[in-house]
């Protein structure tokens, strides 16, 4: 068994901070996850995903309200984890100079340790966004920016990919911290691709675009990145091509919008528009006939239209081609 822990400081009372985290209500902070069960000595609690499945089961061991939580943990949502021997997870709360610390610490196998050490820092940081009004202000829309411009992702702007994703990208949505974009590449199996780290995905994805394997954009204003687009070939790309169970042989001279991610303070400023036009000409240059995306058919958040919003495809003569349970395919001829 492996300890590790992380903590950070909130701007908030104790008790705002512990009832955060014992609240019964969804942990947009913690995955979306919604615990059933009651935070109580010997309670079990069910953590449910969006679709009513349950993604961990925990037992309460120890609670001393408003201070101390500790819970013996399994994780379920991929077999690999849900193999693994229970893990403990222990939140503790306390005072600060400017209102709280919270402090998260696990006792936990190999396997589960290395996801913790990945992802320890975006539940705390995302903990932070969702209930201190600093942080929310940090991210606040800007009234106005500066004019945008597009570039292609090369080999020279590694740097301005990896600062963007390290620190930008997912400010207002810390649990997607560790993509780094890879999804739209990945060529995993989906217990595979559940284990793999922040640190694996920002290797490989640096590896794609230095080897030219990436076609992808980075927006910019007021001199710093401000919005990427990942785009190309749909038979190049792996994971959309697994994600929505496409055919190889239909995709023959089909290019793929496959990702947007707007820095939450350049929302509403065109940013994806201004993204979309340029990977829809570059497409065209490439030869390709036909262009399609995959936007959600409902989005109750901005995390939900990281395939871009339906609507910004309509107006740029996108149709209607096919739907799915979750998403409706989009197509326009170039």
């Amino acid at each position: 068994m492996t300890r590790g822990h992380r903590q950070i400081q909130l701007q908030v009372p104790v008790k705002t901070a512990w009832e955060a985290i014992v609240s019964p209500k969804r942990h947009r902070w913690y995955y979306r996850l919604t615990p059933e069960g009651e935070f109580v000595k010997g309670g079990k609690i069910r953590w449910m995903d969006g679709a009513s499945r349950p993604a961990e089961e925990s037992e309460v061991t120890e609670i001393e309200a408003p201070r101390k939580l500790v819970m013996r943990t399994r994780f379920l949502y991929a077999p690999a984890f849900a193999k693994q021997p229970q893990h403990i997870l222990t939140w503790e709360v306390s005072r600060a100079a400017k209102g709280s610390r919270v402090r998260m610490s696990w006792d936990a196998p190999e396997l589960v340790a290395g996801l913790f050490e990945s992802e320890a820092d975006n539940i705390l940081q995302g903990l932070r966004l969702e209930h201190d009004p600093a942080a929310q202000a940090e991210i606040a829309r800007l009234e106005s920016i500066g004019p945008i411009t597009v570039e292609d992702v090369t080999p020279e702007r590694i740097g301005d990919y990896q600062q963007y994703f390290d620190h930008v990208a997912f400010r207002d949505y810390p649990g997607w911290q560790s993509c780094y974009c890879m999804e739209t590449h990945r060529t995993q199996s989906d217990e595979e691709w559940a284990v793999r780290t922040a640190g694996d995905n920002r290797r490989d994805m640096t590896g794609f675009i230095n080897d030219g394997k990436v076609t992808a954009l980075l927006a910019y204003a007021d001199g710093r990145p401000v919005g990427w687009c990942n785009y190309g070939e749909t038979t190049r790309l792996n994971g959309v091509m697994h994600r929505f169970g496409l055919n190889a042989a239909e995709q023959q001279g089909v290019g793929s919008l496959a990702c947007f991610v707007i820095a939450a303070p350049y929302r509403r400023h065109g940013v994806a528009g201004a993204l979309l036009e340029a990977a829809l000409e570059r497409l065209r240059a490439r030869g390709v006939k036909v262009a399609e995306a995959y936007p959600a058919r409902s989005s109750d958040s901005a995390q939900v239209n990281y395939r871009g919003p339906l609507q910004m495809f309509l107006r740029a003569g996108f149709e209607p081609y096919r739907e799915t349970e979750r998403h409706l395919i989009v197509r326009k001829t170039l």
